[in-house]
């Protein structure tokens, strides 16, 4: 089994996330991360959320191109942050046949694009998809709500305190590894529950 060795955060709930960071490189086999996270997913009667995807742009001959370079998930008890190689490798094939799974959901504000650039720029077809804004306006009858990003939509559905977060975020450049690990934790917290809140 897959351990989640990187620190561990409290939220604002008192729920416990653990988290991992990996640098996939070829070599790398990210299958029991992804696994664990499926296992977490039917145990725990939750769901794995993508929350959050990364491109690096590649112009060649004046054409632009997109590559997904990192990818953060979570579920009710951890989040897992991949940093993805620049070149597809065949490991890859385990994160998108995750992707692909009936216990997966990609949960975020205004992801239609990303969801577009997947299926472009590497086949990939997303199962399920969510914009948690569009949710949010719909179920509170506040068109405003689909505009706002992760943290202001915490705020308001679950009137947390996201300081934490904001205070991380003002000074990216010099937040640690593990400051940062810490902020990846919080926002899928957040994305998790908000969704989880507005689904009830």
């Amino acid at each position: 089994m897959a351990n989640f060795d990187g620190p561990g955060f409290s939220m604002v709930d008192k729920s416990w996330i653990q988290t991992k960071a990996i640098d996939v490189e070829p070599s790398t086999d990210i299958s029991p991360y992804l696994s664990r996270i499926l296992e977490d997913t039917v145990w725990n009667g939750n769901r794995a959320i993508v929350f959050e995807v990364y491109w690096d742009v590649e112009s060649v001959n004046t054409k632009s191109t997109r590559r997904l370079s990192s990818v953060k998930l979570s579920t009710k008890n951890f989040c897992l942050f991949l940093r993805l190689p620049s070149q597809f490798t065949d490991n890859l094939k385990d994160l998108y046949r995750f992707f692909a799974s009936k216990f997966v959901t990609f949960v975020g504000v205004q992801i239609q694009e990303d969801l577009v650039l997947l299926k472009e720029n590497h086949g990939i077809v997303i199962r399920s998809s969510l914009e948690i804004g569009k949710l949010a306006a719909v179920a509170r009858g506040m068109p405003i709500f689909e505009f706002l990003g992760t943290r202001e939509l915490g705020h308001k559905i679950l009137s947390c305190d996201v300081s934490r977060l904001d205070s991380i975020q003002s000074k990216w450049d010099e937040a640690g590894g593990n400051d940062r690990l810490e902020a990846a934790a919080v926002e899928g917290w957040l994305v998790y529950n908000v969704y989880d809140q507005l689904q009830q």
